[in-house]
């Protein structure tokens, strides 16, 4: 299994990096997870997207969600895509995608996405790829997810604050990807991890491989690292935009950066 970073940044999109997104490729699956502005341009480079098994979104904040509509103007009126494509997401998905399309009970909505809201400890099979599903501590309906294959597994917080729930789900995962919105000095939020506090869920949970996700513009991602590894004494980098890394169990890990 394969994580392709699409993008990272935090909040909102930047010139050269999209906002949240990220693409799981397995033998038999592909997943994209989180569509943040500018993520879909960066999928299309990658694969075509009726070769997507599903889509998992961690929340309907903006910046994790809004490229979702362009997939489905692409699937529905260019495309033409004969089968819906599978998304997952908290409670409300349904209800978010529908209000923001103004989507009657014949909407192309229906026919070109299979919304599925998880729920907490639930898991869902996508071709060879068990997607696990947690609650995250965020300030609306938000999820946590573990990919795990044959070969490895994945862990990705989405947004959310220091949380046990959180840091049980993604124990013992090779690659833990976790936001890092905060730094020691910045601002208190709740529903936010400080790169140090998500170094410390990768401490107690014992994962293989950190990497710091949705850094804002405004802070410096070399602070990040230095607070996160004060912490966390593994294998520890940033997410970056055309990134891959191998998920799988420490010494077998590849990374390969972008150019």
């Amino acid at each position: 299994m394969w994580l392709h970073v699409l993008g990272s940044s935090g909040t909102a999109p930047r010139a050269t990096n999209p906002a949240s997104g990220y693409l799981v490729r397995s033998e038999r699956a592909a997943i994209w997870m989180d569509a943040g502005p500018g993520t879909y341009m960066a999928l299309l480079r990658h694969l075509e997207p009726t070769e997507l098994g599903a889509v998992l979104l961690s929340h309907m904040h903006a910046d994790h969600s809004t490229d979702l509509f362009a997939l489905l103007h692409d699937l529905r009126y260019v495309r033409v895509a004969s089968d819906p494509v599978l998304v997952i997401g908290p409670d409300g998905t349904t209800e978010r995608i529908a209000s923001f399309l103004q989507a009657g009970p014949d909407h192309a909505m229906h026919s070109t996405l299979q919304i599925h809201e998880a729920q907490p400890g639930e898991e869902v099979t996508v071709g060879d790829v068990t997607v696990a599903a947690q609650a995250a501590h965020h300030s609306v309906p938000a999820l946590a997810f573990r990919l795990s294959d044959a070969t490895g597994a994945l862990g990705y917080t989405g947004d959310t604050g220091p949380s046990e729930m959180v840091t049980e789900h993604v124990a013992g995962v090779d690659v833990l990807l976790a936001e890092a919105t905060l730094q020691d000095d910045s601002e208190s939020m709740p529903f936010h991890m400080t790169a140090r506090q998500a170094g410390e869920m990768a401490a107690a949970a014992a994962v293989g491989r950190l990497l710091l996700t949705h850094i804002p513009a405004s802070l410096d991602p070399t602070e990040s690292l230095l607070q996160a590894s004060a912490a966390y004494s593994g294998p520890l980098s940033l997410a970056a935009p055309g990134d891959r890394y191998m998920i799988a169990p420490a010494g077998n890990e590849q990374r390969e950066e972008s150019a």
